[in-house]
């Protein structure tokens, strides 16, 4: 390689490596941001928005049915000839008159008008209907965004949960790292026997394992955080809890949480707007039960036209403005059956409604009792910690000392990271249990 084509290559080579390292990206997100972010990233949330804005268009098309409708029309055809049909009506010794002639060529175009006037209230009713089907779509447009967001933090803790394994893991292979240090050199001393380095090799193994145990649990966790809310893989993620050290307050009263429950689910508000649904789709069916009433007009050009006599090759316009009315009085109780079966359809859901308010309020009702005894949980489990630090504490001194044996030593430092990782868990538990209950009341 030439040295000149050997520097273009080293240079384009920094080159990109540089735009590639100035493209990333290091993101710090808490619970909050990544709830945020991850309805702003998902496409559930566009699909949502999509079904709130057909919605909207059905109003539209419904305040249409209101409005006149206008149509133009324009025919140019070439049929068969036909014998032409004539008779002396002018009188005796005149050419007789042709009445029906042979026209092949045909041409006609025009405009016409129909207006409602009275539909039995059909109109009024299907616009509310679309009202109502908007108003569950938007509702459950807020439920994708809670489900979203719940979803988030629960991923987002359980990132933080395994961040702060890994660091217990690494705390308990340095102390076992120590430990198996000490214990070689006491064997070089002569105060120990090869059984307690064994010992002390195997915790350290144990460690090891942990440790690639607990890092793989965090890199599943963050991919999955990061699928969530649209991270790329060159972006760089920090938790902004990376240690659990923070707890949620206490809950509210049982009372209130329920009552905000019952304002705030979505699921209850889709529910309530497809039951007045159904009853404005029950008046809309109803409604072809009376009569219905349109203004029209029309105005033809036509050549032939059939309103002109006799028939000529010519072109001419003619117009017509009326009020027709129908009335289908009888058809075998067809509209009738359809009402009642639209009705026993509300009826059905009102029942579904009471049911799902029951869950709901169990779900609140199980929710708080999750957090509280998530939060007293913490207090066991930090004072299990402390203990088992103590024990770990007071175990290697007398283990320097030569007052104890190693197995001692070994099954405090075992219990001291079986408690720090129920600390870490507890905590952890306590945020996934209030993001629950945020689920639970439709925040």
């Amino acid at each position: 390689m030439k040295p000149i084509t050997h520097f273009l290559f080293l240079f384009t080579v920094f080159s990109l490596a540089e735009n590639v390292a100035g493209g990333a990206e290091t993101l710090t997100v808490d619970a909050d941001t990544a709830a945020r972010m991850a309805i702003e990233a998902s496409t559930l949330t566009l699909a949502a928005a999509d079904r709130v804005e057909a919605s909207q268009s059905s109003i539209k098309a419904a305040d249409a049915l209101r409005l006149p409708v206008l149509s133009v029309n324009a025919v140019v055809a070439y049929q068969n000839a036909v014998p032409e049909f004539a008779a002396p009506i002018d009188g005796p010794g005149q050419p007789p008159t042709v009445i029906f002639p042979n026209i092949q060529n045909t041409y006609s175009a025009d405009v016409s008008m129909s207006q409602p006037i009275y539909t039995g209230g059909a109109i009024s009713a299907k616009r509310e209907a679309a009202q109502l089907d908007e108003s569950a779509t938007t509702w459950s447009q807020k439920l994708t965004a809670i489900e979203l967001s719940n979803h988030a933090r629960l991923l987002y803790w359980s990132a933080v949960a395994a961040a702060a394994g890994v660091d217990v893991a690494e705390a308990q292979l340095k102390r076992t790292q120590r430990l198996l240090d000490d214990s070689r050199a006491l064997r070089e001393a002569g105060m120990v026997v090869n059984a307690d380095v064994f010992a002390a090799e195997a915790r350290f193994s144990s460690a090891e394992v942990d440790i690639i145990r607990t890092r793989n649990e965090e890199e599943q966790s963050l991919a999955h955080l990061r699928s969530l809310l649209g991270i790329g893989a060159g972006n760089e993620l920090n938790l902004k809890d990376s240690r659990t050290e923070q707890v949620p307050s206490s809950p509210p009263a049982l009372a209130e949480l329920e009552r905000t429950a019952l304002e705030n689910r979505p699921e209850l508000r889709i529910t309530d707007a497809r039951i007045d649904g159904l009853g404005a789709q029950a008046r809309a069916v109803n409604a072809n039960r009376r009569p219905m009433v349109a203004a029209s007009g029309q105005w033809l050009v036509a050549r032939p036209n059939q309103r002109f006599l006799p028939l000529e090759d010519v072109v001419n316009d003619s117009w017509r403005v009326g009020i027709g009315a129908s009335w289908q009085f009888f058809d075998g109780s067809r509209t009738k059956e359809q009402v009642a079966t639209v009705h026993a359809e509300q009826r059905a859901l009102q029942h579904d409604r009471g049911e799902l308010e029951r869950q709901i309020l169990l779900e609140v009702a199980t929710a708080r009792l999750e957090l509280e005894s998530a939060l007293e949980a913490i207090v066991a489990a930090d004072a299990s910690a402390d203990a088992a630090a103590a024990w770990e504490g007071a175990s290697g001194e007398r283990y320097s000392a030569g007052l104890a044996m190693l197995s001692e030593l070994l099954d405090a430092q075992a219990d001291l990271t079986a408690t720090e990782v129920a600390r870490v868990r507890a905590r952890a538990a306590a945020w996934m249990a209030e993001a629950a209950l945020l689920r639970a009341v439709g925040r």
